[in-house]
């Protein structure tokens, strides 16, 4: 019977860790895909961008639009592109703390 109990508190740890690491996960991806995007940028205006993010994230199965974020091009052709979002830490249908989140690409893109 202890080793039950003990194979259930296990799970519930795992699942807890999980959990309160897959918002990080989800901005660490989203940062990578603005990077990609961010590189598209540089060759089309700012309304291609935003077209080609908004696929991106119909493709990627993110719950955002081109318009919910904001995209800058400079006289250089460096593409800013920033978000910033709600998320949420929730194990078991509870919400345990709500977190924003803001991501910024193109610091790097040239």
């Amino acid at each position: 019977m202890k080793e039950v109990i003990k194979v259930i508190i296990g799970i519930f740890v795992i699942v807890c860790i999980v959990s309160a690491l897959w918002p990080f996960w989800d901005r660490y991806w989203l940062g990578k895909e603005l990077e990609n995007v961010c590189v598209y940028g540089t060759k089309n205006s700012v309304e291609d961008t935003r077209k080609f993010l908004s696929e991106r994230m119909k493709e990627k199965r993110y719950d955002f639009t081109g318009d919910d974020f904001s995209i800058e091009k400079d006289e250089k052709n460096r593409v800013y592109i920033s978000i910033t979002y709600v998320d949420e830490i929730s194990v078991l249908g509870m919400t345990l703390k709500e977190l924003r989140i803001a991501v910024y690409s193109g610091k790097k893109c040239l």
